[in-house]
């Protein structure tokens, strides 16, 4: 089975092709299958990884002080 890391590789990859292509019909199709790999990265990530710092709090805030 593929990793993230692997999902994640072929969706730039994929998302540099459309930047450089000139066909309005390629540029669909190639970011179609980076939003797809981007998907299939984020399914096979943990939970961890997904939800963002601010989120998760640092304990650092100003806001819980006083």
């Amino acid at each position: 089975m593929a990793s993230a890391e692997y999902y994640r590789k072929q969706a730039q990859l994929f998302a540099q092709l459309a930047r450089v292509s000139h066909d309005a019909a390629v540029v669909g199709r190639y970011n179609g299958l980076a939003l797809d790999y981007l998907a299939k990265a984020h399914e096979l990530e943990p939970l961890s990884f997904r939800i963002r710092p601010s989120v998760l709090g640092d304990g650092g805030s100003d806001m819980d002080r006083d």
